[in-house]
Formats: structure tokens, C-alpha cells, sequence
């Protein structure tokens, strides 16, 4: 029980139901594991440890120490060979995130991840830095792009992360021709959040004119609000109703129709009746105008989906491999040795879960793809999985729908 996130009282709990006779209390259990953790290292630090379980597991790795001292890791970066098969397969979106407390240094960690085409949430890569300015970043995006070339993986189509500049600068400068795309959910949760920070609750004459850069709007009458309710959050994943309110809440209904317009023109019409049903909230305007419109070409449909994305918008995979790593650790004070365990364990179960979830996807294909009408598959019936298969159906039926066109030789196609 030293190998997973169980708590002490767990533990304990545990034993004495299965051992009633037995005594001992939770500072046993700490002082166990921490002897069993003292002879896992075999006399090394910690991070002496780590590198020395890389090297004998032959664990691709690049590490940077401090300039000023040797001893002091500054930046690690380190793959799995069951990682690397799975990014092998699958390169063509990767998603960038971050989590905290995971180890007692509070370097926060990065994964990398990408979906596999069950849909399910595969890990790329890991990365640890001592900073998250443009010099961590830049360290880490290189040795991910370093990792990819030395092990042949395919260069991604698509790279998603949050709205972080430094991140975004860095991952440019090594993955110049994959296109960047913001995940969706953080905008949206961010343009709910300001538009309720920043609303005017009484209408008042705006003396600074119509344009929406000329003022930001702030005044004594804006709500200032730290964070979004739990009503607030249901409401981000509601649908847009019709009848849009003039209040913070509709000012998200209308962006949604600005972020998920199917083309370019309805984009911006959507925007201008925006600004048109919201024009006495000119701070609200002058954020989403500086802030987001700027960019648009990665996070507005009517953009993105030129783009081979396969439908991930969002960085949500990544931040649910964030949760489901400290779920295989005690607490956020891990030594770095530690941690790498934790995640290797978390890598094993990815595995484990795939392979069933392979195997009961090879069961439903079998079952939900024979016969004639689906004879238009042929070999890709035993070749793919059931979710591309249904997204090919799809547009077989899409296309099944069109007017048919006369060939020249007096038949429909």
C-alpha cells in the first residue's frame, strides 16, 4: 500500500479489520514507509535516485541543472516507451497543461497529452520546470520536440493549451507549423467570469463615445466578483437559449454564437449584434475586443475547422490526467523519485484500461457495422475503431442526402 495514494488511517483501517488482534498506530504506518522509501533510494537523494531509475529503465530524458549549482535540477522532461508508442500512433493533436502541488519542491508539473482513437486521454510526455516565464517554457518545449525527432514521431497538426503567452511563444518557436488553438473551455469560463466582474448595473450615458477601444468602461456601479458561482459554472454548459437577457449571462449566449459560427460571415454579424445588444457595457466590449478577438483564428469555428483537430477543442483530457496523477499520490510533498512512480503507476493502469476498452471496441464493431448497407467500408470495418467508423457513417449518410448529380454515363453519383 506504500505504491499507492492510500492514506494512513486507510491503512490502518485496513489491517485492523482484517487483523483485529494487531496494534499499532498511523505514526507506524508514516514511519514505514518512510523506511521503505529510504531503501528504494539505495543511499541517493532523491533526484539522484530519479535519474538513476532513468538510465537503468532506459526512460528517454533531458535534464537541466542550475547554472550555479550542479546539484540543483532546474528542468526535467521524460517520456514513457508505452507513452511513446501511443504518440507514435496517434501525433496529430497534442494538448499542453499544467498542474500544482504534486512534489515538495512546487515545481509545477506538464503534461502532454493526446487522444487515441477511441477518444479516450493518452500522456506524451512530462515536464517539470522551475519557472513559468518564457525560459521554463522554452526548455520544455524543446525537449519535447527533441523527444519527438529522436524517437520518429510525427510532428503535430494541432498543439492546444490555455491562454498563456510565454507557453504559447515557446511552443511556437519549436512547432512553427503546427497550428495553435486555445481551448475553448477557458475562454469561455474567463469571457463569464469578466462579463460578471465587469457589468454595469445601472445604464448610464457613455460620454466617451461609441467606440469600443476608447473606453474600458470601470466605474463605481461595476460588480466586482472573485470567481463564478456554482450556478454561474452550470451555465457555461448550457445550451444557448432563444431569448438571449440583457445581463452578464447573456453576454456569454451571444459569444457563443460568435465562437461557434459556421462561417466567417455569420462570425461577424454574430459580433456585431453583440456589441449592438451590449453597447452600454463598453468594458465588457473593450475586453473581449483586445483580448480575444485578436486571435480568433484559433478558437472560432468558422477558423479552427479547417484544421485536422478531429473535433478536440479543449484541454480537458490534459487537466483530468492532472487530477488522476495526484490521485496516485499521498499528498502534494512527494520527493521527485516519488512522483515518477506515482506516474509510472498511472501509465500502467492507461494501459491496462486501453487494452479492454480495445477489445470490447473490436466487439461492438463487429456487431454495429455488418451487413449490406454497410458494405461501402469495406476492410476499414476490421481496420479502425468504432468511433471513426461512426464519423464515417456520418458523412456517408450526410452524403446520401444530396441532391444526385448525372454522370455521363446516364447514372447518379
Amino acid at each position: 500500500m506504500n505504491g499507492v495514494g492510500i492514506r494512513a488511517r486507510d491503512v490502518r483501517a485496513v489491517v485492523q479489520e482484517q487483523h483485529p488482534e494487531t496494534v499499532f498506530t498511523r505514526r507506524d504506518i508514516y514511519n514505514a514507509r518512510a523506511s521503505i522509501n529510504c531503501d528504494k533510494l539505495g543511499g541517493y537523494t532523491p533526484t539522484a535516485a530519479l535519474i538513476k531509475l532513468f538510465d537503468e529503465n532506459k526512460i528517454p530524458y533531458l535534464v537541466k541543472w542550475a547554472d550555479n549549482n550542479s546539484n540543483r535540477l532546474v528542468g526535467l522532461v521524460w517520456t514513457f516507451p508505452y507513452c511513446l508508442q501511443m504518440w507514435k500512433r496517434f501525433p496529430e493533436v497534442i494538448s499542453f497543461d499544467n498542474t500544482y502541488n504534486t512534489n515538495r519542491f512546487k515545481l509545477p508539473l506538464f503534461q502532454a497529452t493526446g487522444q487515441t482513437c477511441l477518444g479516450s486521454v493518452y500522456n506524451a510526455a512530462f515536464g517539470l520546470i522551475d519557472n513559468e516565464k518564457r525560459e521554463g517554457f522554452q526548455f520544455l518545449s524543446e525537449s519535447i520536440r527533441q523527444l519527438a525527432e529522436q524517437h520518429l514521431v510525427r510532428q503535430p497538426g494541432v498543439i492546444i493549451t490555455d491562454f498563456d503567452d510565454a507557453m504559447k511563444a515557446a511552443l511556437n518557436d519549436q512547432f512553427p507549423e503546427a497550428q495553435q488553438q486555445l481551448c475553448i473551455h477557458h475562454i469561455i469560463s474567463n469571457v463569464l467570469l469578466k462579463a460578471k466582474q465587469k457589468w454595469v448595473t445601472d445604464r448610464q450615458p457613455d460620454s466617451s463615445g461609441s467606440s469600443v477601444d476608447d473606453c474600458d468602461g470601470e466605474s463605481a456601479s461595476v460588480q466586482t466578483h472573485s470567481k463564478l458561482s456554482p450556478k454561474d459554472r452550470r451555465f457555461i454548459h448550457q445550451p444557448v437559449a432563444e431569448d438571449i437577457p440583457h445581463s452578464y449571462h447573456g453576454v456569454l449566449m451571444m459569444w457563443k454564437h460568435v465562437m461557434f459560427a459556421e462561417t466567417e460571415e455569420a462570425h461577424e454579424k454574430a459580433w456585431c449584434g453583440l456589441c449592438r445588444e451590449f453597447d452600454d457595457q463598453r468594458a465588457i466590449l473593450r475586453y473581449l475586443h483586445g483580448t480575444y478577438m485578436p486571435v480568433r483564428a484559433q478558437w472560432a469555428r468558422c477558423f479552427i475547422r479547417k484544421y485536422r483537430n478531429f473535433g478536440i477543442r479543449v484541454t480537458s483530457g490534459t487537466e483530468a490526467s492532472n487530477n488522476n496523477v495526484k490521485s496516485y499520490l499521498l499528498n502534494g510533498m512527494s520527493n521527485l523519485h516519488r512522483l515518477v512512480e506515482a506516474i509510472q503507476d498511472m501509465i500502467r493502469d492507461q494501459e491496462r484500461d486501453f487494452a479492454h476498452a480495445s477489445a470490447e471496441d473490436e466487439v461492438l464493431t463487429a456487431r454495429g457495422h455488418i451487413g449490406s448497407s454497410s458494405e461501402y467500408l469495406g476492410d476499414l470495418r476490421t481496420a479502425i475503431s468504432s468511433k471513426a467508423l461512426a464519423l464515417i457513417a456520418r458523412q456517408h449518410r450526410d452524403a446520401d442526402k444530396e441532391e444526385p448529380i448525372p454522370c455521363a454515363f446516364g447514372r447518379v453519383r
